[in-house]
């Protein structure tokens, strides 16, 4: 039904340039009426490459069989069935060629507000518009392989919102936030708020020149505080003006290397249970000299109802590119003491990488990490939650909480974790002692 002149005004135009639009509209309006299953055509519009077929391609569905790429044959059907539903709807999907570029058409499709009977909606080609995003798509991809590269944590700024466009894995993993979690993350929630002032002049000076350097105060995920050496960039990259953040040196201060305890000095009721706890394992490793046997005594004598099912004490020789393993619990039962691996691929090496304060790793099977694989996974390690303690600031020992469950650590517990600090420090100072005393004879 192509529509005929009338000079009544509606809003802003008249009936007759309403109509004039509708009919020089680049695409082919319709309408349906659901209760008589029957289509109206409100404008002559054809798509090329279907010529007078255009409006059949919604009515006759062996013609879509003969004229839609196979592939994408379920797209036109899913929209067809949502207008039978009255739900909104867009589809994209492409033609068939013989040998040429593909054509796409795109429909769209609502059920009309003021009589729900009647669907309304629109078919065009939209074959530039889907090279474009199809660009867009593969610019966005090459950004992010750019900086995936990168072994050092790396950030793309968007310089008008000031959002993160795209994160590497080092980013992540210092970070620690999750993919999903990082996408349009706002690059003020990951810097300290003291450093606002100092990013406004930095995003200033990236206006004139194209570079700057020097150091920012960062905040993980779980609030704790890392410094680092940071280079800022200003890019244009395929149309798009961005900022490249690089840290490449990360520094903590001394109480987060020296693996001190996050019980408070002023402790709360629960902290204070906790410190009770911690100093009553001190007094059971005291007279041990045997480090899986103070592991055990750790195992043991756990806190609280929940309990995880094995601890790994990890000696850390990274010059050497060797670590020591000792173990405690059933997981472990077949696993030799003093097993050794490569520092290569182990959480001590992620850990010192990005002086994170504590790693806790949700679910083993969608680790990257060669010795989650190697170690953990077939010993029926699901999550775990891993402590560096550093000697002259170069770390020497990983303390590693074990569960056979998905998801068992939080950060919200680190003051839990946190009780196991001295007492293993304890075990630790004992069993070198002892060791070096064997070595001397």
């Amino acid at each position: 039904m192509v529509l005929h002149h009338e000079t009544v005004p509606i809003g802003h135009l008249s009936t007759e340039e309403l109509i004039d639009f509708i009919n020089a509209f680049p695409a082919l309006l319709w309408r349906i009426d659901l209760v008589k299953n029957k289509i109206e055509y409100l404008n002559a519009y054809r798509i090329e490459g279907l010529g007078a077929n255009s409006g059949l391609l919604l009515q006759n569905s062996e013609l879509r069989r003969e004229v839609v790429v196979e592939e994408d044959i379920y797209l036109i059907e899913e929209f067809m069935q949502s207008v039978r539903k009255a739900e909104t709807a867009a589809t994209l999907f492409r033609l068939k060629s013989d040998g040429g570029p593909a054509r796409w058409i795109k429909l769209t499709g609502v059920s009309n507000p003021r009589t729900p009977r009647y669907y309304i909606g629109y078919m065009l080609e939209a074959t530039q518009t889907a090279h474009i995003v199809q660009a867009i798509s593969e610019s966005d991809a090459e950004l992010e392989a750019m900086i995936e590269l990168t072994e050092t944590p790396a950030l793309l700024i968007d310089p008008l919102e000031k959002t993160i466009t795209a994160h590497n894995a080092a980013a992540r993993d210092t970070f620690q936030y999750k993919p999903v979690e990082f996408n349009g993350l706002g690059f003020s929630e990951i810097y300290d708020p003291d450093s606002d002032r100092l990013v406004q002049r930095i995003y200033e000076e990236l206006t004139f020149t194209r570079k700057w350097e020097g150091r920012l105060v960062f905040r993980r995920k779980n609030r704790s505080v890392f410094s680092g050496d940071v280079t800022m960039r200003r890019l244009f990259l395929k149309g798009r003006r961005l900022y490249r953040v690089s840290i490449h040196g990360i520094h903590v201060n001394e109480q987060g290397v020296n693996g001190s305890s996050n019980l408070s000095q002023e402790a709360t009721p629960a902290q204070e249970a906790l410190r009770l706890q911690s100093q009553r394992l001190i007094k059971k490793i005291s007279p041990v000299k045997n480090i899986t046997h103070a592991l055990q005594i750790m195992l043991d004598d756990q806190w609280g109802e929940n309990r995880f099912d094995a601890i790994i004490f990890s000696d850390i020789y990274a010059k050497k590119n060797r670590v020591v393993v000792y173990t405690a619990g059933g997981p472990f039962k077949s696993l030799p003491q003093g097993d050794t691996y490569a520092y290569e691929g182990t959480i001590a090496e992620n850990i010192d990488r990005f002086k994170l304060d504590y790693l806790i790793v949700e679910n083993t099977f969608a680790s990257i990490k060669a010795i989650d694989w190697a170690l953990f996974i077939p010993h029926g390690i699901r999550s775990y939650f891993a402590k560096p303690f550093y000697e002259r600031r170069v770390i020497r020992s990983v303390l590693i909480l074990c569960s056979e469950h998905n998801n068992y650590f939080s950060a919200a517990h680190l003051d839990t974790y946190a009780l196991y600090d001295a007492p293993f420090l304890k075990a630790l100072k004992n069993w070198r002692a002892a060791q070096k005393k064997r070595s001397a004879y």
